[in-house]
């Protein structure tokens, strides 16, 4: 990172001929997974850029957005924290997750750190046991990709982050071998994703963007991190005055107490969470600029 970084505050911005990305993966009204996707038609690269859940924003979560005021919300904070404006967006579920990669056979990826969570319970061919793969390839079932993308207590939030873009990156090269006299599969694809996907974008622009973008290069690996441009933060305990201020308006004195109990718990009280180096919110800008313009 240079001393002195340009000032990148603003409106945020888009660049002709680009197309950003949201990707989000929830389960139970949580959101896990937020990738910022840059397409770029001349370069014929996609650059997937992982944000953490527990950026802390605004007093708040960044994964919280979502529950507390919607996709569009999480949307807009995003494009505002990376300086660029965020054209469309896909909320996917973790069932439809498993159902797309059954119905391509499976991915294949490389692992090369092992992927070890003790407390992770599996259940295959009628036995119980743990999590466990070691350095190496694999060819992966949608449960066994969901549980590589999902896992994060024996390593971190940004090395899951990358097995979320690695699992992305063999779909896309799986997705390669469809085409057109494929319509029986991506129909049954684009049915099981949508019956459990939020998105604002159309099923005709969805076809035409997997064609149009099939061949693209997907280019991952960037996460922000404590490596890069984020620092990790306890908060301390939060007065309940602040904690009031992270909810949406209530109707009533007893709604209000209703909801603190339910959206203030101790886990927001006291924890860590990331923020900016410096809290300075510019050098994130600048982190997304060096990858999407140069």
């Amino acid at each position: 990172m240079p001393d002195k970084i340009p000032d990148y505050s603003g409106d945020t911005v888009s660049v002709a001929g680009q197309f950003n990305l949201l990707i989000a993966g929830k389960h139970d009204g949580l959101v896990d997974v937020m990738i910022f996707a840059n397409i770029n038609p001349t370069t014929r690269k996609i650059k997937l850029i992982s944000i953490p859940r527990d950026l802390y924003y605004n007093n708040r979560k960044i994964n919280s957005y979502y529950p507390l005021f919607g996709m569009d919300e999480l949307k807009r904070v995003i494009g505002t924290i990376s300086g660029y404006q965020i054209d469309k967006f896909v909320l996917i579920d973790m069932y439809a997750f498993i159902d797309v990669i059954d119905l391509i056979g499976g991915v294949d990826v490389h692992l090369d750190q092992a992927v070890i969570d003790p407390s992770y319970k599996t259940f295959d061919d009628g036995k119980w046991s743990t999590l466990y793969y070691r350095v190496g390839d694999y060819h992966l079932s949608g449960k066994q990709a969901l549980r590589i993308a999902r896992t994060r207590h024996s390593s971190s939030d940004f090395a899951r982050a990358n097995r979320q873009q690695i699992i992305l990156k063999a779909i896309q090269t799986k997705a390669k071998e469809f085409g057109f006299g494929d319509a029986g599969t991506l129909n049954s694809i684009a049915q099981s994703v949508l019956s459990r996907t939020e998105t604002d974008i159309t099923l005709p622009e969805a076809i035409a963007d997997y064609f149009r973008y099939q061949g693209f290069e997907i280019e991952g690996g960037n996460v922000l991190s404590t490596a890069n441009v984020l620092e990790s933060k306890f908060s301390g305990d939060l007065a309940e005055e602040e904690c009031k201020d992270k909810l949406p308006a209530i109707s009533s004195k007893e709604s209000l107490e209703v909801m603190i109990e339910d959206k203030c718990t101790q886990e927001d009280k006291g924890q860590y969470l990331l923020v900016p180096k410096d809290d300075d919110w510019n050098i994130l800008r600048w982190y997304f600029h060096q990858l999407i313009e140069n």
